[in-house]
């Protein structure tokens, strides 16, 4: 056999190492457009501002791993432009030379690409948008001299490169589209986060869009639809991305209600030998069965996993998805799972929800300090999500939910279960058992 994966990222690497491993005769060839594979984009706000200090710092495994140990077929900077179904095979364009290959499996993880702003200036110098290694270099480059920065978009991207910047002493400006800062938190839980950018000198911009980016050779400023303009030497643009679906478009793969690919549980896609895993592929929340479209690392690898053993023959279904995200903004840990309440009421579910502000520790331990927790649940006692806000110990607390929700678990089972105390880390309340307490008696 001759497979084809089409991406150099977690997902694809991963289903490449699991066809080669069960099949070590097989012929396994890896495309990736840029210049590393199993890269990690997510420690790229962490690189621009130097706390990561080389590019290959960034990288998981170098790629001669996959060619000498693993005995993988990968290109580098080889980009597949076309792919024929029923000629079975893929265009690449490889050091500036096209060539054709053939498959008999073809594996689709092709990734997400960043959302413009299509607006003017948008190619100017010091423009940013945070997707590759190389666009990780430049962009450090780009920021060695300036003072004044931008950033576009409040997701988590945003927010990492705003508050990183704000670290690094520059004036950080954050300009969001919407009233509410993070429209993947509920009202209130963003409210927390705003009130913390404010505090740690991060200058906001809500309800607003970026209309023009000014300058002639290099960025310059920007003005807002408000008819503000802000002076910056760099704009980052980070308002988002976008399955990365336009190869399996032209190879008549059918794509789902986000724009990604449609997989079964087996990542196996409309067209028979053809399957896909990671951010350009769809999936479903695991507690629901609701589609679902979750662009991180996580569920990529493991998606990339099943996608591999489905190639090989093997059948291990993947059961989806939490959409469980964490983050950290100068010293302040945000993170959810499952549902928002806003995301639950959307999908047709009666509500129920508890919000409590408790101690990170016991109270007499030095340290302690007050987290949040939104905790979110159907009418029959379901566990729909959780959101945490705090200094400390959001994670575990997070996660926690996260396993819950694959069981479909109850506010009961949250409640009864034997969470851990010990008083440097924890109170004999962990703030998750009370919000689950405050949540089961009302529900009772």
């Amino acid at each position: 056999m001759e497979v084809v994966v089409v991406g150099g990222g977690a997902a694809g690497m991963s289903a490449a190492s699991r066809v080669k491993r069960i099949h070590k005769d097989w012929t396994v060839r890896v495309f990736e457009a840029s210049g590393y594979v199993s890269y990690a984009p997510c420690g790229l706000p962490y690189f621009i501002v130097g706390k990561v200090k080389e590019p290959d710092d960034l990288v998981y495994y170098p790629v001669e791993v996959f060619r000498e140990k693993r005995g993988i077929d990968v290109h580098t900077h080889a980009k597949v432009v076309d792919a024929d179904y029923h000629k079975r095979t893929v265009t690449v364009i490889e050091n500036g030379e096209k060539k054709e290959y053939k498959w008999d499996k073809l594996i689709l993880a092709t990734g997400a690409r960043p959302k413009s702003l299509g607006v003017e200036g948008e190619d100017l110098r010091g423009v940013i948008k945070l997707h590759t290694v190389e666009s990780g270099i430049a962009a450090r480059e780009e920021l060695k001299d300036a003072k004044e920065v931008v950033v576009v978009g409040a997701g988590f991207t945003g927010v990492e490169v705003a508050a990183e910047l704000r670290d690094s002493e520059r004036e950080v400006h954050l300009v969001v589209r919407s009233r509410a800062l993070r429209k993947s938190l509920d009202p209130e839980m963003s409210e927390l986060v705003e009130e913390h950018l404010k505090n740690v000198g991060i200058r906001l911009h809500k309800g607003v869009t970026v209309t023009k980016i000014l300058g002639k050779d290099r960025v310059e400023g920007v003005e807002l639809s408000d008819g503000e303009v802000i002076k910056a030497q760099a704009v980052v643009v980070a308002v988002g991305v976008e399955p990365n679906a336009e190869l399996a478009k032209r190879l008549g793969v059918k794509l789902g209600k986000f724009g990604g690919i449609k997989v079964n549980e087996y990542m196996e896609t409309n067209l028979p030998d053809v399957y896909a895993a990671g951010d350009v592929a769809e999936s479903w929340l695991v507690h629901t069965g609701t589609e679902a479209w979750c662009p991180f690392a996580p569920p990529a690898n493991k998606m990339g996993l099943v996608a591999g053993l489905s190639a090989s023959g093997k059948r291990v279904p993947f059961p989806g998805v939490a959409c469980t995200g964490i983050t950290v903004a100068s010293g302040l840990e945000i993170g959810r799972t499952g549902l928002t309440e806003e995301e639950a009421k959307a999908l047709g579910f009666k509500v129920k929800s508890s919000f409590v502000k408790a101690r990170t520790r016991a109270h007499y331990y030095p340290g302690s300090q007050f987290t949040h927790v939104k905790l979110v649940a159907a009418e029959d006692g379901t566990v729909l999500g959780v959101q945490v806000v705090g200094p400390e110990g959001v994670k575990g607390r997070v996660d926690a939910v996260a396993t819950l929700l694959t069981k479909r678990g109850t506010v009961r089972d949250l409640f009864f279960s034997d969470i851990g105390y010990v008083p440097p880390l924890a109170p004999v309340w962990d703030p998750l058992v009370t919000a689950a307490r405050l949540l089961y008696s009302e529900l009772r």
